[in-house]
């Protein structure tokens, strides 16, 4: 019998490692910054309307990497076994339509992950 390891880190930790990643370069002075959402977190019934009247948009990319000149960097995380769902692709769809930069990043770990997007993010500088 062969053993599976399974990778169970949260999608929130991935998105927690990019998003301090991004604001140390923007300590070191790199001319950059992010938000981040947390779209699939667990509401109640009236958090969740509240969130929609108030703009939260299903499928909407967790990360926004702001760069000099006007540039906006839409990721979506996602872990080894994770993939977007239709809302997901649908919404970066659009925004790609519109001439938005959409990327998903997925690595094995959170570190890694934070690597792959810092590279990404430092090619746009």
């Amino acid at each position: 019998m062969k053993t599976r390891i399974v990778n169970d880190i949260p999608e929130w930790r991935y998105q927690a490692a990019v998003i301090a990643r991004l604001h140390a370069l923007e300590d070191d002075g790199y001319p950059l910054t992010c938000a981040g959402d947390m779209n699939r977190a667990k509401r109640s019934r009236r958090e969740r309307m509240e969130a929609k009247v108030t703009g939260l948009t299903a499928g909407e990319p967790d990360v926004r990497v702001y760069v000099t000149g006007g540039v906006l960097l839409s990721i979506e995380v996602k872990t080894p076994t994770g993939s977007r769902s239709k809302n997901q692709k649908d919404r970066h769809k659009k925004l790609t339509d519109l001439g938005f930069i959409v990327i998903t990043a997925k690595a094995a770990t959170p570190e890694e992950l934070a690597d792959e997007v810092e590279r990404i993010v430092r090619s746009y500088l």
